[in-house]
């Protein structure tokens, strides 16, 4: 397996295998999982609460796989949670960890409420 070199806020460097990559989706179009394979060997299984994972063994995949990703968001984790995973979510909203807020936080954080009433959530 590849290795990737990082360098901490230290100025440090060390290296860490390629990192799982997790994709966070209820279902994703075969089509897309086939163009993936063919273009980088990779193959996702299915995974518990709506995700897809695979671990990539060289650096090469990961350039494939950002590139059959478009404009999906990602963020890479290396905690007790996700250890060394780069997680991918595919919706076209603004947030990440979040999928939806209540009324009282979009006021709350004046954001425009666009005909939210107490009990709505917007979507992020």
């Amino acid at each position: 397996m590849d290795k990737i070199k990082y360098i901490n806020g230290n100025g440090q460097k060390s290296f860490n295998d390629i990192p799982k990559i997790l994709i966070k989706a209820k279902s994703i179009n075969d089509v897309w999982f086939d163009h993936v394979y063919k273009t980088s060997g990779l193959k996702f299984t299915k995974g518990y609460w709506n995700t897809y994972e695979t671990q990539p063994t060289k650096a090469k995949q990961i350039i494939q796989f950002l590139i059959a990703c478009g404009g999906s968001k990602m963020r890479y984790y290396d905690n007790w949670n996700y250890e060394n995973t780069l997680v991918v979510k595919f919706d076209g909203h603004v947030g990440f960890d979040v999928d939806s807020i209540c009324f009282d936080c979009v006021k709350h954080n004046n954001i425009s409420v666009n005909g939210l009433k107490p009990g709505d959530r917007l979507s992020c």
